[in-house]
């Protein structure tokens, strides 16, 4: 039995179920290592793209989980797979997200229970301010699900066939060494 059909069977003992149409990424599970992660050297050729409008405490943790998250990409064969299976390369989904600061109604409802939100397929990932607080290894877990998303892949419950997001951050975080 692959990865995703063991996080499948088991995802609906946490189910994250959110009142807006937007795909969210919640608080990494359990086990989830929360250890702050060192950028390091990372050959990474394209940085995010940040709104100038991104306050200072959550641009400084994207610079460093994006370094984090790339990093981990081009390390892990299983984490680029993520991608593959999408028919998209995750490199490419990271450098073609257009970052931007959560709005205010969304701080106040969405931003609850998730540290960052997008639509499935779009550019745009708007960051909660409460992504600041992360460690740097979480952080990275968000951008790659919200990667994910970009890439195309669906969240239950928007989208019947996909998986939690806590099934997300679990499938993120065992394939990618997060």
């Amino acid at each position: 039995m692959d990865i995703r059909t063991k996080l499948l069977t088991s995802a609906f003992v946490s189910l994250l179920v959110t009142t807006t149409s937007l795909v969210t990424a919640a608080e990494p599970a359990e086990g989830v290592d929360t250890r702050t992660g060192v950028a390091g050297d990372i050959e990474a050729s394209v940085t995010p793209w940040i709104s100038s409008k991104v306050p200072e405490p959550v641009r400084s943790r994207l610079e460093a989980s994006y370094n984090i998250a790339t990093r981990h990409l081009r390390d892990n064969a299983e984490c680029r797979s993520l991608f593959g299976e999408l028919g998209a390369n995750g490199f490419e989904a990271l450098a073609s997200t257009l970052y931007y600061p959560a709005s205010q109604q969304h701080e106040k409802q969405v931003c609850r229970g998730a540290f960052g939100y997008t639509t499935v397929g779009s550019a745009p990932t708007f960051l909660c301010r409460r992504f600041s607080r992360l460690s740097e290894r979480r952080a990275a877990l968000v951008l790659i699900h919200e990667g994910l998303h970009r890439a195309g892949m669906g969240e239950w419950p928007q989208d019947p066939d996909g998986l939690p997001s806590s099934a997300i951050n679990d499938l993120v975080a065992e394939a990618c060494g997060l």
